[in-house]
């Protein structure tokens, strides 16, 4: 039994062992490939991806669009680091704020937005890709060029 053992455990690791190559060829439409080429040129001209919001404020009626500028410029003021944005929805001027990839990284300014605007909310939106700091322009030391 011990030997019958032995030989299938041979046998398996022989079968593992080979070189197996094989060749796949893809048959595809062409209009595939025109859609492809449409999709990424259109990612090339968009600016924009789909991200996360921190919406600060609605306003509709007369004045409306001089209240979501000033409160834009509050926040401007007392978070510097955070953009912030007045969209125009008719009829309505949105305040919203910020451009996350992930709800997780709108989670921490939207706690410090929230104690002075109490209407906050987390929304998805499409938003401006994010600014890269200095930092990550700057190549690591283990980084080796290919020849």
């Amino acid at each position: 039994m011990k030997k019958l053992r032995i030989l299938i455990l041979l046998f398996a690791l022989s079968l593992l062992s080979q070189n197996i190559k094989a060749q796949v060829e893809i048959i595809a439409d062409g209009r595939l490939q025109t859609i492809l080429e449409q999709h990424i040129s259109f990612n090339e001209i968009s600016r924009t991806a789909v991200g996360y919001r921190i919406k600060i404020g609605v306003f509709t009626g007369a004045g409306s669009k001089q209240r979501a500028f000033d409160l834009r410029d509050e926040i401007v003021k007392n978070f510097p680091d955070l953009r912030a944005y007045v969209f125009f929805e008719e009829p309505n001027f949105t305040v919203k704020c910020g451009d996350y990839l992930t709800k997780l990284d709108a989670f921490g300014p939207f706690l410090n937005l929230k104690t002075m605007f109490p209407s906050a909310s987390i929304i998805r939106d499409y938003i401006n890709f994010p600014v890269l700091s200095k930092e990550d322009l700057v190549l690591p030391e283990y980084f080796e060029e290919e020849e």
